[in-house]
Protein backbone atom coordinates (compact mmCIF):
# COMPACT_ATOMS: atom_id res chain seq x y z
CA UNK A 1 0.00 0.00 0.00
CA UNK A 2 1.63 3.46 -0.99
CA UNK A 3 2.40 6.38 2.01
CA UNK A 4 -1.17 7.34 3.47
CA UNK A 5 -0.45 10.91 5.66
CA UNK A 6 -3.75 10.73 7.10
CA UNK A 7 -3.41 7.44 8.87
CA UNK A 8 -4.51 7.34 12.45
CA UNK A 9 -3.11 4.27 15.05
CA UNK A 10 -4.43 3.32 18.16
CA UNK A 11 -3.02 0.50 20.48
CA UNK A 12 -4.49 -1.69 23.30
CA UNK A 13 -3.06 -3.34 26.12
CA UNK A 14 -5.22 -6.68 26.88
CA UNK A 15 -4.69 -9.51 28.65
CA UNK A 16 -4.33 -11.77 26.04
CA UNK A 17 -2.24 -9.42 23.59
CA UNK A 18 -1.33 -6.25 22.49
CA UNK A 19 -3.22 -5.00 19.44
CA UNK A 20 -2.61 -1.79 17.28
CA UNK A 21 -5.28 -0.78 14.83
CA UNK A 22 -4.67 1.89 11.91
CA UNK A 23 -7.40 3.39 9.85
CA UNK A 24 -8.50 6.95 8.54
CA UNK A 25 -11.84 9.02 8.91
CA UNK A 26 -13.71 9.75 5.69
CA UNK A 27 -15.46 13.43 4.82
CA UNK A 28 -18.92 11.61 5.44
CA UNK A 29 -17.63 10.79 9.30
CA UNK A 30 -17.75 6.77 8.94
CA UNK A 31 -14.42 5.38 9.13
CA UNK A 32 -12.00 2.99 7.25
CA UNK A 33 -10.12 0.42 8.94
CA UNK A 34 -6.38 0.30 7.17
CA UNK A 35 -4.30 -2.81 9.14
CA UNK A 36 -4.95 -4.66 12.74
CA UNK A 37 -2.03 -6.24 13.48
CA UNK A 38 -1.53 -7.83 17.62
CA UNK A 39 1.21 -9.42 19.66
CA UNK A 40 0.56 -12.33 22.17
CA UNK A 41 1.33 -10.97 25.34
CA UNK A 42 0.38 -12.85 28.40
CA UNK A 43 3.49 -13.07 30.02
CA UNK A 44 4.01 -9.49 29.57
CA UNK A 45 0.75 -7.88 30.65
CA UNK A 46 -1.96 -9.30 33.11
CA UNK A 47 -5.44 -7.57 33.21
CA UNK A 48 -4.57 -4.86 31.65
CA UNK A 49 -1.57 -3.78 34.12
CA UNK A 50 1.74 -4.01 32.16
CA UNK A 51 4.65 -6.64 34.37
CA UNK A 52 7.07 -7.01 32.01
CA UNK A 53 8.50 -3.64 30.89
CA UNK A 54 11.39 -5.39 28.11
CA UNK A 55 8.42 -7.53 26.41
CA UNK A 56 5.99 -5.15 26.35
CA UNK A 57 8.16 -2.64 24.52
CA UNK A 58 9.27 -5.52 22.00
CA UNK A 59 5.82 -6.02 21.21
CA UNK A 60 4.97 -2.38 20.65
CA UNK A 61 7.83 -1.99 18.37
CA UNK A 62 7.29 -5.11 16.40
CA UNK A 63 3.51 -3.81 15.81
CA UNK A 64 4.36 -0.30 14.97
CA UNK A 65 7.25 -1.82 12.34
CA UNK A 66 4.34 -4.09 10.37
CA UNK A 67 2.10 -1.18 10.16
CA UNK A 68 5.04 0.91 9.31
CA UNK A 69 6.12 -1.11 6.29
CA UNK A 70 2.48 -1.83 5.15
CA UNK A 71 2.39 1.54 4.55
CA UNK A 72 5.68 2.79 3.67
CA UNK A 73 5.82 5.23 6.27
CA UNK A 74 7.30 5.65 9.69
CA UNK A 75 4.18 5.53 12.68
CA UNK A 76 5.53 8.16 14.93
CA UNK A 77 3.01 8.21 17.56
CA UNK A 78 -0.28 6.13 18.50
CA UNK A 79 -3.46 7.00 20.48
CA UNK A 80 -3.01 4.84 23.81
CA UNK A 81 -6.20 2.96 25.55
CA UNK A 82 -6.17 3.05 29.26
CA UNK A 83 -8.33 0.04 30.70
CA UNK A 84 -7.06 -2.70 33.35
CA UNK A 85 -8.48 -3.50 37.04
CA UNK A 86 -7.13 -0.10 38.36
CA UNK A 87 -9.26 1.95 36.22
CA UNK A 88 -12.20 3.45 38.46
CA UNK A 89 -14.47 6.03 39.92
CA UNK A 90 -14.66 8.04 42.35
CA UNK A 91 -17.13 10.53 43.38
CA UNK A 92 -16.16 13.97 44.83
CA UNK A 93 -17.92 17.49 45.58
CA UNK A 94 -16.65 20.63 46.67
CA UNK A 95 -18.48 23.43 48.39
CA UNK A 96 -18.32 27.12 47.91
CA UNK A 97 -19.59 29.66 50.08
CA UNK A 98 -20.23 33.55 49.36
CA UNK A 99 -21.32 36.21 51.70
CA UNK A 100 -23.41 37.54 50.03
CA UNK A 101 -25.70 35.94 46.69
CA UNK A 102 -23.54 36.19 43.80
CA UNK A 103 -24.43 34.91 39.92
CA UNK A 104 -23.23 31.53 39.34
CA UNK A 105 -20.60 32.39 36.44
CA UNK A 106 -18.11 30.10 34.48
CA UNK A 107 -15.31 31.60 35.89
CA UNK A 108 -16.72 29.75 38.90
CA UNK A 109 -17.70 26.54 37.66
CA UNK A 110 -13.84 26.00 36.35
CA UNK A 111 -12.88 27.19 39.36
CA UNK A 112 -15.01 24.22 41.22
CA UNK A 113 -13.33 21.93 38.41
CA UNK A 114 -9.83 22.81 38.97
CA UNK A 115 -10.22 22.79 42.78
CA UNK A 116 -12.05 19.20 42.53
CA UNK A 117 -8.72 18.08 39.86
CA UNK A 118 -6.33 18.62 42.50
CA UNK A 119 -8.10 15.70 44.55
CA UNK A 120 -5.22 13.48 45.92
CA UNK A 121 -5.87 9.79 45.67
CA UNK A 122 -2.90 7.10 46.74
CA UNK A 123 -0.64 6.02 44.42
CA UNK A 124 -3.49 6.79 41.31
CA UNK A 125 -3.88 10.07 38.68
CA UNK A 126 -7.12 11.25 37.91
CA UNK A 127 -7.71 10.53 34.13
CA UNK A 128 -11.01 12.15 33.65
CA UNK A 129 -13.45 13.94 35.21
CA UNK A 130 -17.55 13.73 34.30
CA UNK A 131 -19.19 16.97 36.04
CA UNK A 132 -22.82 15.24 37.65
CA UNK A 133 -24.59 18.24 39.34
CA UNK A 134 -24.93 21.31 41.03
CA UNK A 135 -26.86 21.88 44.21
CA UNK A 136 -28.11 25.67 44.42
CA UNK A 137 -29.70 26.27 48.05
CA UNK A 138 -31.97 23.54 47.95
CA UNK A 139 -32.92 22.69 44.26
CA UNK A 140 -30.46 20.18 42.33
CA UNK A 141 -29.36 21.36 38.51
CA UNK A 142 -27.33 20.32 36.04
CA UNK A 143 -26.70 24.11 34.65
CA UNK A 144 -26.42 26.59 37.37
CA UNK A 145 -24.83 29.07 35.63
CA UNK A 146 -26.69 32.46 35.78
CA UNK A 147 -28.76 31.60 39.20
CA UNK A 148 -28.22 34.00 42.30
CA UNK A 149 -26.68 31.90 45.43
CA UNK A 150 -24.53 32.05 48.47
CA UNK A 151 -24.00 28.59 48.20
CA UNK A 152 -22.85 25.79 46.05
CA UNK A 153 -21.87 22.00 45.65
CA UNK A 154 -20.67 20.85 42.34
CA UNK A 155 -20.56 17.24 42.36
CA UNK A 156 -17.94 14.81 40.21
CA UNK A 157 -16.88 11.66 38.94
CA UNK A 158 -13.45 11.64 38.62
CA UNK A 159 -12.17 8.32 36.79
CA UNK A 160 -8.99 7.20 38.61
CA UNK A 161 -6.55 4.99 37.77
CA UNK A 162 -3.18 3.63 39.22
CA UNK A 163 0.04 5.97 38.67
CA UNK A 164 2.17 2.71 38.32
CA UNK A 165 -0.17 2.03 35.09
CA UNK A 166 0.37 5.08 33.55
CA UNK A 167 3.88 5.35 34.52
CA UNK A 168 4.55 1.54 32.54
CA UNK A 169 2.90 2.28 29.20
CA UNK A 170 3.99 5.98 28.76
CA UNK A 171 7.75 4.22 29.78
CA UNK A 172 7.44 1.59 27.27
CA UNK A 173 6.14 3.72 24.32
CA UNK A 174 9.05 6.02 24.88
CA UNK A 175 11.56 2.70 24.60
CA UNK A 176 9.92 2.04 21.78
CA UNK A 177 10.32 5.88 20.09
CA UNK A 178 6.55 6.37 19.52
CA UNK A 179 4.53 9.28 20.86
CA UNK A 180 1.70 9.21 22.98
CA UNK A 181 -0.81 11.44 21.10
CA UNK A 182 -3.60 11.09 23.77
CA UNK A 183 -4.53 8.53 26.35
CA UNK A 184 -7.57 7.14 25.82
CA UNK A 185 -10.12 5.61 28.58
CA UNK A 186 -11.19 2.49 27.11
CA UNK A 187 -14.03 2.02 28.34
CA UNK A 188 -15.68 5.46 27.68
CA UNK A 189 -14.43 5.28 24.37
CA UNK A 190 -16.55 1.59 23.94
CA UNK A 191 -19.78 3.23 25.38
CA UNK A 192 -19.63 6.67 23.14
CA UNK A 193 -18.82 5.03 20.05
CA UNK A 194 -21.59 2.03 21.05
CA UNK A 195 -24.29 3.44 22.67
CA UNK A 196 -27.11 5.47 21.98
CA UNK A 197 -28.09 9.06 23.30
CA UNK A 198 -31.52 7.29 24.16
CA UNK A 199 -29.41 4.61 26.28
CA UNK A 200 -27.23 7.08 28.09
CA UNK A 201 -30.58 9.27 28.83
CA UNK A 202 -32.33 6.49 29.70
CA UNK A 203 -30.28 4.99 31.48
CA UNK A 204 -28.20 1.60 31.12
CA UNK A 205 -25.25 -0.46 31.88
CA UNK A 206 -22.84 -1.32 29.11
CA UNK A 207 -20.59 -4.71 30.52
CA UNK A 208 -17.58 -5.61 28.44
CA UNK A 209 -16.87 -9.35 28.93
CA UNK A 210 -13.17 -9.40 28.10
CA UNK A 211 -10.76 -12.22 28.67
CA UNK A 212 -8.66 -11.11 31.92
CA UNK A 213 -11.52 -8.21 33.42
CA UNK A 214 -15.36 -7.67 32.89
CA UNK A 215 -15.67 -3.83 32.74
CA UNK A 216 -19.05 -2.23 34.22
CA UNK A 217 -20.18 1.31 32.86
CA UNK A 218 -23.22 2.49 34.09
CA UNK A 219 -25.45 5.70 32.15
CA UNK A 220 -28.33 7.64 33.79
CA UNK A 221 -29.34 11.21 32.56
CA UNK A 222 -27.16 10.94 29.45
CA UNK A 223 -23.91 10.90 32.01
CA UNK A 224 -21.35 8.13 33.22
CA UNK A 225 -22.48 7.39 36.86
CA UNK A 226 -20.12 4.63 37.73
CA UNK A 227 -17.48 2.45 36.13
CA UNK A 228 -15.62 -0.20 37.90
CA UNK A 229 -13.04 -2.94 36.13
CA UNK A 230 -12.89 -6.36 38.00
CA UNK A 231 -10.30 -8.54 37.77
CA UNK A 232 -12.59 -11.75 36.03
CA UNK A 233 -13.40 -13.22 33.09
CA UNK A 234 -13.36 -15.39 30.04
CA UNK A 235 -9.62 -16.41 30.65
CA UNK A 236 -10.70 -17.95 33.93
CA UNK A 237 -13.38 -20.10 32.52
CA UNK A 238 -10.77 -21.71 30.50
CA UNK A 239 -8.14 -21.74 33.02
CA UNK A 240 -11.41 -23.82 35.24
CA UNK A 241 -11.55 -25.95 32.49
CA UNK A 242 -7.81 -27.10 32.42
CA UNK A 243 -7.42 -27.59 35.46
CA UNK A 244 -10.36 -29.16 35.82
CA UNK A 245 -9.71 -32.30 33.14
CA UNK A 246 -5.90 -31.66 33.00
CA UNK A 247 -5.23 -30.48 29.52
CA UNK A 248 -3.63 -27.18 28.10
CA UNK A 249 -5.09 -23.98 28.09
CA UNK A 250 -5.07 -23.80 24.27
CA UNK A 251 -7.62 -26.92 23.89
CA UNK A 252 -9.88 -25.59 27.09
CA UNK A 253 -10.35 -22.89 25.06
CA UNK A 254 -11.13 -24.24 21.95
CA UNK A 255 -13.48 -26.58 23.86
CA UNK A 256 -15.24 -23.27 25.71
CA UNK A 257 -15.95 -21.52 22.24
CA UNK A 258 -17.35 -24.83 20.47
CA UNK A 259 -19.22 -26.25 22.59
CA UNK A 260 -19.79 -23.78 25.94
CA UNK A 261 -23.19 -22.35 27.12
CA UNK A 262 -23.06 -19.44 29.68
CA UNK A 263 -26.38 -20.74 31.38
CA UNK A 264 -28.29 -24.41 31.00
CA UNK A 265 -31.14 -24.89 32.62
CA UNK A 266 -31.03 -28.15 33.68
CA UNK A 267 -28.25 -31.63 32.62
CA UNK A 268 -29.14 -33.35 29.62
CA UNK A 269 -30.13 -36.91 30.21
CA UNK A 270 -28.00 -37.92 27.41
CA UNK A 271 -25.01 -35.91 27.26
CA UNK A 272 -22.91 -35.60 24.23
CA UNK A 273 -19.19 -37.22 25.37
CA UNK A 274 -16.54 -34.77 24.39
CA UNK A 275 -13.00 -35.85 22.87
CA UNK A 276 -10.00 -34.13 24.55
CA UNK A 277 -6.49 -35.16 24.61
CA UNK A 278 -4.94 -38.35 25.45
CA UNK A 279 -8.17 -40.64 23.79
CA UNK A 280 -9.47 -38.98 26.85
CA UNK A 281 -13.78 -38.40 27.06
CA UNK A 282 -15.25 -35.12 28.90
CA UNK A 283 -19.19 -34.92 29.56
CA UNK A 284 -20.97 -31.95 27.57
CA UNK A 285 -22.88 -32.14 31.78
CA UNK A 286 -19.30 -31.78 32.85
CA UNK A 287 -18.26 -28.81 30.74
CA UNK A 288 -21.38 -27.01 31.42
CA UNK A 289 -21.34 -27.12 35.24
CA UNK A 290 -17.90 -25.37 34.89
CA UNK A 291 -18.74 -22.71 32.80
CA UNK A 292 -21.53 -22.19 34.75
CA UNK A 293 -20.08 -22.00 38.36
CA UNK A 294 -17.63 -19.41 37.05
CA UNK A 295 -20.47 -17.16 35.03
CA UNK A 296 -22.33 -17.01 37.93
CA UNK A 297 -19.35 -15.61 39.56
CA UNK A 298 -18.38 -12.90 37.06
CA UNK A 299 -22.23 -11.69 36.36
CA UNK A 300 -22.82 -11.54 40.30
CA UNK A 301 -19.57 -9.44 40.80
CA UNK A 302 -20.95 -7.11 37.95
CA UNK A 303 -24.28 -7.30 39.20
CA UNK A 304 -23.42 -6.13 42.16
CA UNK A 305 -21.75 -3.04 41.11
CA UNK A 306 -25.06 -2.02 39.16
CA UNK A 307 -27.67 -3.43 41.59
CA UNK A 308 -28.41 0.29 43.03
CA UNK A 309 -29.63 1.27 40.69
CA UNK A 310 -31.57 -0.93 38.80
CA UNK A 311 -34.32 0.74 38.53
CA UNK A 312 -33.14 3.46 36.62
CA UNK A 313 -31.31 1.41 33.60
CA UNK A 314 -35.24 1.79 31.58
CA UNK A 315 -32.80 0.97 28.69
CA UNK A 316 -31.64 -2.19 30.09
CA UNK A 317 -27.98 -3.98 30.11
CA UNK A 318 -26.36 -3.61 26.90
CA UNK A 319 -23.35 -6.52 26.50
CA UNK A 320 -20.01 -6.61 24.54
CA UNK A 321 -16.96 -8.09 24.19
CA UNK A 322 -15.48 -11.94 23.37
CA UNK A 323 -16.99 -13.28 26.60
CA UNK A 324 -20.45 -11.41 25.36
CA UNK A 325 -20.75 -14.00 22.38
CA UNK A 326 -20.73 -17.25 24.29
CA UNK A 327 -24.17 -19.03 23.18
CA UNK A 328 -27.44 -17.57 25.86
CA UNK A 329 -25.26 -14.72 27.30
CA UNK A 330 -28.58 -12.71 27.77
CA UNK A 331 -30.32 -15.30 29.56
CA UNK A 332 -27.81 -16.04 32.31
CA UNK A 333 -27.39 -12.37 33.05
CA UNK A 334 -31.19 -12.53 33.26
CA UNK A 335 -31.20 -15.46 35.53
CA UNK A 336 -28.22 -15.19 37.93
CA UNK A 337 -29.63 -11.35 38.32
CA UNK A 338 -33.07 -11.35 38.12
CA UNK A 339 -33.20 -8.38 36.42
CA UNK A 340 -36.85 -7.24 34.87
CA UNK A 341 -35.89 -5.44 32.07
CA UNK A 342 -34.10 -5.87 28.33
CA UNK A 343 -30.59 -7.55 28.18
CA UNK A 344 -28.97 -7.85 24.51
CA UNK A 345 -25.93 -8.19 22.97
CA UNK A 346 -24.23 -4.82 21.70
CA UNK A 347 -25.00 -5.78 17.50
CA UNK A 348 -22.21 -2.80 16.06
CA UNK A 349 -21.28 0.48 16.39
CA UNK A 350 -22.84 3.65 15.74
CA UNK A 351 -20.49 5.01 13.46
CA UNK A 352 -20.43 2.86 9.79
CA UNK A 353 -17.24 0.60 9.59
CA UNK A 354 -15.70 -0.07 6.30
CA UNK A 355 -12.68 -2.36 6.08
CA UNK A 356 -10.10 -2.08 3.40
CA UNK A 357 -9.09 -5.38 1.28
CA UNK A 358 -6.36 -7.48 2.89
CA UNK A 359 -7.19 -6.69 6.45
CA UNK A 360 -7.07 -10.09 8.24
CA UNK A 361 -8.91 -9.67 12.03
CA UNK A 362 -6.51 -11.85 14.59
CA UNK A 363 -8.76 -14.94 15.27
CA UNK A 364 -10.50 -14.73 18.59
CA UNK A 365 -9.78 -10.64 18.49
CA UNK A 366 -12.87 -8.42 19.78
CA UNK A 367 -11.84 -5.53 17.83
CA UNK A 368 -14.83 -3.09 18.81
CA UNK A 369 -12.64 -1.54 21.86
CA UNK A 370 -10.07 -0.84 19.34
CA UNK A 371 -12.38 1.07 16.59
CA UNK A 372 -13.65 2.68 19.34
CA UNK A 373 -10.22 4.74 20.03
CA UNK A 374 -9.73 5.18 16.70
CA UNK A 375 -13.09 7.08 16.22
CA UNK A 376 -11.77 9.17 19.10
CA UNK A 377 -8.41 10.05 17.33
CA UNK A 378 -7.69 12.89 15.43
CA UNK A 379 -4.37 13.56 14.89
CA UNK A 380 -2.24 11.82 11.93
CA UNK A 381 -0.08 9.32 13.04
CA UNK A 382 2.37 8.84 10.25
CA UNK A 383 5.30 10.87 9.42
CA UNK A 384 5.37 13.86 7.64
CA UNK A 385 7.82 12.24 5.13
CA UNK A 386 7.88 9.37 3.61
CA UNK A 387 10.51 6.86 2.67
CA UNK A 388 10.49 6.30 -0.86
CA UNK A 389 11.94 3.05 -2.31
CA UNK A 390 11.49 3.58 -6.28
CA UNK A 391 13.16 6.40 -6.12
CA UNK A 392 16.32 4.90 -8.37
CA UNK A 393 18.63 3.05 -6.35
CA UNK A 394 18.68 5.16 -3.49
CA UNK A 395 16.04 3.95 -1.23
CA UNK A 396 17.88 6.55 1.65
CA UNK A 397 15.72 9.15 -0.90
CA UNK A 398 13.21 11.56 0.90
CA UNK A 399 9.68 12.88 -0.67
CA UNK A 400 8.85 16.59 -0.85
CA UNK A 401 5.75 17.31 1.61
CA UNK A 402 2.69 17.97 -0.22
CA UNK A 403 1.86 21.02 -1.34
CA UNK A 404 5.61 22.37 -2.09
CA UNK A 405 7.61 19.84 -4.05
CA UNK A 406 9.99 21.99 -5.64
CA UNK A 407 10.48 24.60 -2.89
CA UNK A 408 11.73 21.38 -0.73
CA UNK A 409 13.82 20.39 -3.92
CA UNK A 410 15.55 23.58 -4.20
CA UNK A 411 16.49 23.23 -0.49
CA UNK A 412 17.35 19.92 -0.97
CA UNK A 413 19.91 20.59 -3.33
CA UNK A 414 21.43 24.35 -1.52
CA UNK A 415 21.55 21.91 1.51
CA UNK A 416 23.60 19.08 0.04
CA UNK A 417 26.15 21.90 -2.10
CA UNK A 418 26.63 23.27 1.58
CA UNK A 419 27.51 19.80 3.40
CA UNK A 420 29.81 19.36 0.34
CA UNK A 421 31.28 22.98 0.56
CA UNK A 422 32.30 21.90 4.48
CA UNK A 423 33.36 18.45 3.91
CA UNK A 424 36.07 20.10 1.75
CA UNK A 425 36.54 23.13 3.71
CA UNK A 426 37.45 20.54 6.84
CA UNK A 427 39.66 18.33 4.74
CA UNK A 428 41.96 20.92 4.14
CA UNK A 429 43.32 19.39 1.27
CA UNK A 430 43.25 20.60 -2.61
CA UNK A 431 43.27 17.28 -3.75
CA UNK A 432 39.74 16.45 -3.01
CA UNK A 433 38.84 18.59 -6.14
CA UNK A 434 40.95 15.97 -7.82
CA UNK A 435 39.15 12.70 -6.78
CA UNK A 436 37.76 10.56 -9.75
CA UNK A 437 34.05 11.01 -10.73
CA UNK A 438 33.05 7.80 -8.93
CA UNK A 439 34.26 8.86 -5.45
CA UNK A 440 32.09 12.76 -6.53
CA UNK A 441 29.39 10.28 -6.58
CA UNK A 442 29.48 8.13 -3.90
CA UNK A 443 30.06 12.03 -1.99
CA UNK A 444 26.83 13.40 -3.55
CA UNK A 445 25.01 9.99 -2.38
CA UNK A 446 26.20 10.02 0.97
CA UNK A 447 25.40 13.64 0.92
CA UNK A 448 21.68 12.91 -0.27
CA UNK A 449 21.70 9.98 2.99
CA UNK A 450 23.08 12.88 5.64
CA UNK A 451 20.30 15.39 4.15
CA UNK A 452 17.27 12.48 4.81
CA UNK A 453 18.80 12.10 8.43
CA UNK A 454 19.32 15.50 9.02
CA UNK A 455 15.71 15.75 7.90
CA UNK A 456 14.10 12.62 9.91
CA UNK A 457 16.02 14.86 12.93
CA UNK A 458 14.38 18.32 12.78
CA UNK A 459 10.92 16.67 12.32
CA UNK A 460 11.75 14.18 14.84
CA UNK A 461 12.53 17.48 17.31
CA UNK A 462 9.40 19.61 16.43
CA UNK A 463 7.16 17.25 17.20
CA UNK A 464 8.87 16.60 20.76
CA UNK A 465 8.26 19.93 21.15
Amino acid sequence: MGANNEIIVALEFGTSAIRGIAGKKKADGSIQILDIEQEHATDAIQRGIIYNIDKTTLAIMNIIRRLSERFNTQIQRAYVGIGGQSLHTAGNFISRGMETKVKVTPELIDNLMDSNRTTQYTDSEILDVIPQEYVVGSRTINDPVGIMTEQIEARFMNVVAKSALLENIRKCMKLAGVEIADMLISPIALADSMLSESEKRSGCALIDFGAGTTTVAVYSGNLLRHLVVIPLGGGNITADIAKSNQMELEEAEALKRKYGIAYVASESDNPQMLSISNDRTLSENTLQNIIGARQEEIIANAWNQIENMGNKLLAGIIITGGGAQMRDMPEAIKHFTQFPKNVKIAKSLITTVDVADNVNTPQGCSVETLIALLLHGDVNCAAEFVVDTEVGDTPEAVAAPKGEPEEAKKEATATDEGEERQAEEKSHSAQEEEKPKEKQKSSFVEGLKKFGRFLGKTFSEEDDD
